[in-house]
């Protein structure tokens, strides 16, 4: 992981002038959401972005509101109603009409803030950034702020990670998240072959962002400020499978490693120790969720497992932790995570060093 050590305040500067932003906004019965969404996305202060809505067949009236917009930049594309398990598809569908060199994603119940395609266009200057990402903050139903989700903890303005460190982080733990943050090159996807849905019907960005890191040279950038509102509310998607989509995490690195030839493997550094960390992660990800669904023996069994597989006193600490949550049927491992996050968010050494502004990816000379 590297720091950027520059942070340039003209959000055109660059390499790249003022590339075209594909945002691809899958929708579904999102009547109440759709209109803030497109907003947010008028109000940028970037205006070089065209936004593909693909609405998988809404029966709320959510297309014609997207289609109210007389906005040339803004289309709807109508498909008929195939559900999560054809999520990929409808992304590809997005990319294949996409005219833009980069590509965002902003979910129909989702928004962005205005500066978020100014602030995170400039760090494709350099060639080597894949993507980037950056923090995450939560709304209610009614967009009121519920908190942040923070994967990468930083005091610096933003962090380079290499592709194949970034791959093994991804087999532990999906830090390019949320996903309304996210940032591509187009190049980049199609040479992935487009979104991929791989592992698990419930997953679209994680067996994508896997195969992006492992087959390629290059860098993911994390811009430690808010470049997303992630919306929390009953109806969405994620929300209603997330104890599922936690215990197929494993699965879909799983299927990764099977479909990955053995030179790339080899050339990512996955030899036995980084997959026992994997496993590991994926089996305390796994208790964790059948914990938070009250399936205290399937919990009790999966840390059994990470404890046994277990290299790190780290891990051991989190799997012994969860094997005491699943017996007393506490959930003591929630409880330290969420003092864990507290202490990170109250502490300045995760706050960005620098002001806001557009971070531009500079290497370190080392």
């Amino acid at each position: 992981m590297q720091n950027l050590a520059t942070h340039s305040r003209s959000p055109y500067a660059g390499g790249m002038k003022s590339p075209l932003v594909t945002i691809v906004t899958p929708s579904y019965n999102q009547k109440r959401y759709i209109a803030e969404c497109v907003e947010s996305v008028l109000a940028q202060t970037y205006p070089h972005w065209e936004q593909i809505v693909v609405d998988d067949g809404s029966t709320d009236g959510t297309p014609d509101i997207v289609d109210g917009y007389r906005d040339p930049r803004i289309r709807c594309i109508r498909l008929p109603h195939r559900g999560l398990a054809a999520l990929g598809e409808s992304y590809n569908t997005a990319l294949a009409a996409a005219r833009g060199e980069l590509v965002a994603i902003l979910e129909g119940d989702d928004l962005w803030p205005a500066d978020k395609l100014a602030a995170q266009v400039p760090t494709f200057d350099d060639p080597g950034v894949l993507l980037s990402w950056g923090r995450g903050a939560l709304v209610d139903d009614d967009g009121r702020p519920c908190g942040e989700r923070v994967a990468v903890h930083t005091r610096r303005s933003a962090e380079l990670f290499p592709s194949t460190e970034l791959f093994r982080r991804l087999t532990r733990v999906n830090l390019l998240t949320p996903t309304v943050t996210v940032m591509v090159r187009r190049s980049v996807l199609d040479r992935a072959g487009g979104f991929r849905q791989a592992g698990s019907s419930l997953y679209v960005d994680l067996p994508t962002w896997l195969w992006i890191a492992a087959t390629n040279s290059g860098y993911g950038c994390f811009l430690n400020q808010v470049l997303g509102h992630y919306r929390i509310h009953g109806q969405q998607t994620t929300r209603g499978h997330k104890h599922q989509m936690d215990a197929q995490h494993l699965q879909v690195v799983m299927e990764m490693e099977r479909r990955l030839d053995p030179s790339t493997l080899d050339s990512l550094g996955w030899h036995a120790g980084v997959r026992s960390r994997a496993l590991v992660s994926g089996d305390i990800v796994r208790g964790a969720a059948h914990l938070s669904g009250r399936e205290f023996r399937a919990a009790l069994s999966a840390f059994a497992t990470a404890l046994v597989r277990a290299d790190t006193l780290s891990d051991r600490a989190r799997a012994a932790l969860g094997m005491a949550s699943a017996v007393s049927r506490v959930d003591l491992l929630g409880a330290a995570y969420s003092l864990r996050d507290r202490l990170r968010a109250s502490s300045p050494a995760t706050s960005p060093a620098a002001g806001r502004g557009a971070a531009r990816p500079q290497r370190n000379a080392a």
